[in-house]
C-alpha cells in the first residue's frame, strides 16, 4: 500500500503544517512516511505545498509526479496542482471554490469531494484550522489512520492554548464526509 498525497494552499493557510501533523500521525501509527514542503518567498498570500507519502514498506522516492491524494485549499494550488492527480485520485477542494471552477478545470477521472473547511473552522470560532478540517475529512476517506492518533499527534505538536480548537476541528473534518 502507498499513498502519495498533495496538500495544497497559499502561505498562512497552515499547509506546511498539515503535512507535518499527517506525516507525524502515520509515522507514529507504524507506517514508512516520506515529507517534502515547498513554498513561495512570500511570508503570506504565495504558493505552498506539502508532499507526503505514506506506505507499509520502504519509500524510494522523494517526490510526487503523480498524486493518489490532493487537497486543494486555494485555487491557484487546485489548477497547479490537478494535472498531477492520477486517473482515480481523491480530490479534497474547499466548498467555496467549486463556483469559481470552469468546466476545463474539471476532470472527469477523478473522484472530488468538496469539503466546507473554511465555514466549519469559523464555525468553530477559528479561521486558521481550516487545514484540520481537512485533514480529518482525509483521514476518514482514506482510512488509513485513526482519528486518534491524529489528535494525540496535536497534543505533542501544538502549544496546549491552541489543541482543543485544533482537535475540534479534526473531529469536525472526520464528520462532515
Amino acid at each position: 500500500m502507498e499513498f502519495r498525497i498533495i496538500i495544497s494552499g497559499t502561505g498562512g493557510q497552515g499547509v506546511l503544517s498539515a503535512g507535518e501533523f499527517l506525516s507525524e500521525a502515520f509515522f507514529r501509527e507504524g507506517y514508512e512516511v516520506v515529507t517534502t514542503r515547498s513554498y513561495g518567498a512570500e511570508a503570506r498570500g504565495g504558493s505552498a505545498r506539502s508532499e507526503v507519502i505514506v506506505a507499509d514498506e520502504e519509500i524510494y522516492d522523494l517526490e510526487i509526479h503523480e498524486a493518489n491524494v490532493i487537497i486543494a485549499m486555494s485555487m491557484p494550488a487546485y489548477r497547479s496542482f490537478i494535472g498531477r492527480a492520477r486517473k482515480g485520485a481523491l480530490i479534497l477542494v474547499e466548498k467555496q471554490l467549486l463556483s469559481e471552477l470552469t468546466d476545463k478545470d474539471f476532470r472527469k477521472d477523478v473522484y472530488m469531494v468538496e469539503i466546507p473547511a473554511n465555514e466549519t473552522a469559523v464555525a468553530l470560532g477559528n479561521p486558521i484550522v481550516a487545514n484540520m478540517v481537512f485533514l480529518g475529512a482525509l483521514i476518514r476517506k482514506i482510512g488509513l489512520l485513526n482519528p486518534e492518533k491524529l489528535e494525540e499527534t496535536v497534543k505533542k505538536l501544538i502549544r496546549p492554548a491552541l489543541q482543543e480548537i485544533n482537535i475540534k476541528a479534526v473531529r469536525a473534518g472526520y464528520s462532515i464526509v
